[in-house]
C-alpha cells in the first residue's frame, strides 16, 4: 500500500507570478517558490506532490477566485484574513524567515500560509494531545481534516466515529 499523504498548509499569492508556500502542520517550511503557471492544474499537481492540502490560504480578503476554486477542487479550507493583511503585518509574521525569500509573491504566501498556521495550531495540538490519550496518533491528518472541516463535531467523537469505520 502506498504512503499516506500528509496534511499541508499552502499559501498562494496568484498573479502572473503565483508565489506558493508549503507549510506542515508542525509550522514548518517544505517549500517556498514561485513560478508562472501555464494552468491551474498544473499549480494543483505541483501542490500535491507536497502532500494534501488540508487548509489553502490567502493574504488579501476577498480572496481571488482562483484561489477559491484551488481549494475547491482539492476539497481543503478556505482561509483568508478578516481584512488584507499590510505590508506591516506580512514583514511581522515572515521576519525569521526574510532571508528563505525570494519575490513579494513568495512574502504573500508565506504570510498567508503562518496567519493560518497561527490559527490553526493550538486546535493542532489539542488534537495530538487527545489522539495521544486515545491511542489514535496515526489517525492525528485525519482528524484534523474532519474536524476543520465540521466545526460542530468534538474531537473525541470524530476518533469515535473514525475507530469504528463509521
Amino acid at each position: 500500500m502506498g504512503e499516506k499523504l500528509k496534511s499541508i498548509i499552502v499559501g498562494i499569492d496568484v498573479g502572473i507570478t503565483t508565489g506558493v508556500a508549503i507549510l506542515s502542520l508542525n509550522g514548518e517550511i517544505i517549500s517556498l517558490f514561485n513560478k508562472r503557471y501555464k494552468s491551474k492544474n498544473e499549480l494543483i499537481k505541483e501542490i500535491i506532490k507536497y502532500g494534501k492540502p488540508l487548509i489553502i490560504a490567502s493574504d488579501v480578503n476577498p480572496v481571488p477566485k482562483a484561489i477559491e476554486k484551488i481549494a475547491k477542487n482539492l476539497g481543503s479550507k478556505l482561509f483568508f484574513p478578516e481584512k488584507s493583511l499590510t505590508n506591516l503585518e506580512k514583514e511581522k509574521i515572515i521576519k525569521e524567515f526574510k532571508d528563505m525569500i525570494k519575490s513579494s509573491h513568495e512574502k504573500d504566501a508565506l504570510a498567508a500560509s503562518l496567519k493560518a498556521f497561527k490559527k490553526y495550531h493550538s486546535l493542532f495540538i489539542k488534537i495530538s494531545e487527545i489522539s495521544k490519550k486515545e491511542n489514535a496518533e496515526e489517525l492525528f491528518d485525519e482528524i484534523v481534516r474532519i474536524v476543520i472541516q465540521k466545526k460542530s463535531e468534538s474531537i473525541a467523537d470524530v476518533i469515535k466515529r473514525i475507530k469504528s469505520g463509521k
